[in-house]
């Protein structure tokens, strides 16, 4: 009996390990410097079992939970957005609107990098949504490589948005 309960502890324990990808792999644009010119690198941690939507310039893709998206940089204003779709209507992303950048207001990066990440709103209802965080490379490196833990950056731009959003 106790060899079983010591088998089953195991197997739990090992079933909560996350697996080490290489996501060098699987995107190797983004360890490409010239091939990583241009792009918007969308990675998302959401954590739904299913797909979500996502909008970057007018281009719609479904993407998964830890995966990664790669669109083209437009010079000038380029937005994302993510969403689900339910009878037609898109909803569940905390803003209610695309997050919108130009370009010009970043003369230094040649790609940009955002996060999905699952939040909730609501003060009375509370209500699960999707937040997209535009982040340094260095920090979308990291959340690729260990979506379960975030690190200052992110957590410091998760704060920043909740007191602009709710306290102020």
């Amino acid at each position: 009996m106790t060899n079983i309960i010591y088998t089953l502890f195991i197997i739990l324990l090992s079933s909560c390990a996350s697996t080490n990808i290489n996501q060098q792999e699987i995107v190797p644009e983004l360890f490409d410097p010239e091939l990583k010119k241009g792009k918007i690198f969308v990675f998302s941690n959401h954590a739904e079992i299913g797909t979500i939507n996502i909008r970057v310039n007018g281009e719609e893709r479904e993407i998964k939970h830890a995966q990664t998206q790669i669109f083209e940089l437009k010079e000038g204003q380029n937005s994302v957005y993510s969403f689900n779709r339910f009878l037609g209507n898109e909803q569940e992303n905390c803003d209610d609107m695309p997050y919108t950048f130009d370009t010009k207001m970043f003369p230094d990066e040649e790609s940009h990098f955002f996060i999905i990440q699952s939040g909730f709103e609501g003060v009375i209802f509370t209500l699960r949504c999707f937040k997209d965080f535009h982040i340094k490379e260095a920090e979308f490196l990291n959340q690729i490589n260990n979506p379960r833990s975030p690190t200052d950056e992110f957590f410091e731009k998760v704060v920043d948005d909740f007191f602009d959003e709710f306290i102020f």
